[in-house]
C-alpha cells in the first residue's frame, strides 16, 4: 500500500497517519453530527468509507446515522456512491408503473462492459417503512430504496458494510426483491450443459475474495484468507483445473492490500521507545 491512500473529494489523505489526524480533527468539530462528535474512532470509520466512495468525508458524514449501534448512511448517498463508483455506462434508470399500495419502481443499470442492463423491481408495498417521507415522497424514497436494493444485487462491492436507516426498521416487512433482468446474477451462470469460461471463473474468483477480504477487520482474518486461498488453488490443480495465473495473483493482490491497511496500522501506533540523549 502506498504512502497516500487515496484522495477524498477534496481532500488528499496522506497515509494512516493522515486519516487518523483528520478523524481527530472531525471529532472536535460542532456542525458533523452528533454521534461523530467526541468520537475519532466512527470518524476514521466515515473517512475510510469516504475515501472508497471517493467523497468529501465531511460530506459523507452529515449523511450518517447510528441505528442498534451500526453506522448507518442515508439512501441519498447510498445513490450518490453507486454513480461516482466508476461501475455504470451511464446513470441509474427508474422506471415507475402502479399508484397506492401497488406502485413499483423498476430500477436498471448498465455496468461497463456488459451487453445489457441489470434489472430490479421493488414495490412500495415490500419496502415502506414508518418513516415519513415514505408517506410524503414515495417515488423519491422508492428510488433511494431500489438504488441500494440494485446494488446489493449486481455491485457488492459498492455496499459492502453498508446499511440505510429503514432496513433496521423493525415494522418493515422486506420482501426479497425481484431480480427480472433475463439470467441476471452478481456473477453470471453458465448453462448447465458447458463449463465456465476462464473468464467468466476469474471474475467469480475476484468478485467472492474482494468481498471476503472487505469483510476483514485484523490481519487473522486476512491470513485464513490466504490459507484459503492456497488451499482453493491445490484443489483446482488436482481436479485437473489449475486457477489461471492471472486469477491467482489477482486474488493474491486483493488479500495483500487488505493485510496491509492492517500493518500499517499497526506501525503507526506502536509505541516509540525513547532514548536517553
Amino acid at each position: 500500500m502506498s504512502n497516500a491512500l487515496t484522495a477524498a473529494g477534496a481532500f488528499a489523505i496522506d497515509g494512516m497517519q493522515g486519516a487518523m489526524n483528520l478523524a481527530k480533527a472531525m471529532a472536535s468539530a460542532k456542525m458533523v453530527p452528533q454521534h461523530l462528535q467526541g468520537s475519532p474512532g466512527d470518524c476514521l470509520m466515515v473517512i475510510e468509507q469516504a475515501m472508497r466512495w471517493q467523497m468529501s468525508p465531511f460530506a459523507v458524514a452529515q449523511a450518517t446515522a447510528v441505528v442498534r449501534g451500526k453506522m448507518c448512511f442515508e439512501g441519498k448517498l447510498v445513490a450518490a456512491a453507486i454513480q461516482t463508483s466508476g461501475i455504470l455506462e451511464g446513470r441509474l434508470r427508474y422506471d415507475f408503473a402502479g399508484d397506492g399500495n401497488e406502485r413499483k419502481v423498476i430500477c436498471s443499470g448498465h455496468i461497463r462492459g456488459e451487453p445489457k442492463e441489470r434489472t430490479v423491481e421493488v414495490t412500495l408495498e415490500s419496502a415502506k417503512t414508518t418513516n415519513e417521507w415514505w408517506s410524503k415522497t414515495p417515488d423519491q424514497m422508492l428510488t433511494y430504496h431500489a438504488a441500494r436494493v440494485w446494488a446489493r444485487r449486481h455491485a457488492p462491492e459498492v455496499m459492502l458494510g453498508v446499511y440505510s436507516p429503514d432496513e433496521f426498521d423493525t415494522s418493515h416487512h422486506e420482501r426479497e426483491a425481484i431480480d427480472i433482468t433475463p439470467d441476471a446474477h452478481s456473477i453470471p451462470s453458465p448453462p448447465s450443459h458447458r463449463e465456465l469460461t476462464e473468464e467468466e471463473r476469474h471474475e467469480r474468483y475476484v468478485t467472492l475474495y474482494a468481498g471476503r477480504a472487505a469483510a476483514c477487520m485484523d490481519t487473522e482474518c486476512c491470513n485464513g484468507l490466504w490459507k484459503a486461498w492456497d488451499e482453493k488453488i491445490d484443489q483446482a490443480r488436482e481436479m485437473g483445473k489449475p486457477i489461471p495465473s492471472k486469477t491467482v495473483d489477482a486474488v493474491r493482490n486483493i488479500i495483500s492490500g487488505r493485510a496491509e491497511v492492517f500493518r500499517e496500522a499497526a506501525y503507526t501506533n506502536a509505541p516509540v521507545d525513547e532514548v536517553p540523549a
